[in-house]
């Protein structure tokens, strides 16, 4: 029967393990924010629905909605609360809902 063998890390061992896992705990954060801010930058103009790189910004009031330029598709891409803006907004919606229903006709 094989005797057990307990070995007890030294304090300075053990504050230098837990200082390079907090270290690389950063260093993969950082690269996941770099990796991330990359990702839209490259695809920052791309429709999420044809994948073309066909976004244009429209500015009607006090909203500001990117609408796909490709023809046949016609997205509407909206940022987090660009819709409760819309929906505040009813001079904007009564003149616009003709303007959106054309567009998703497409």
């Amino acid at each position: 029967m094989s005797e057990r063998v307990s070995v007890k890390i030294p304090a300075e061992e053990a504050h230098f393990a837990k200082v390079d896992a907090e270290r690389i705990k950063r260093l993969r954060e950082d690269e996941k924010q770099r990796s991330d801010e990359t990702y839209r930058e490259k695809h920052r103009y791309h429709c999420f629905r044809c994948g073309t790189q066909s976004l244009v910004e429209v500015t009607k009031g006090p909203v500001v909605v990117d609408i796909c330029v490709n023809e046949g598709c016609g997205a509407v891409h909206l940022d987090g609360g660009e819709l409760d803006q819309i929906a505040e907004n009813g001079d904007f919606i009564k003149s616009s809902c003709r303007k959106l229903a054309d567009i998703f006709k497409r």
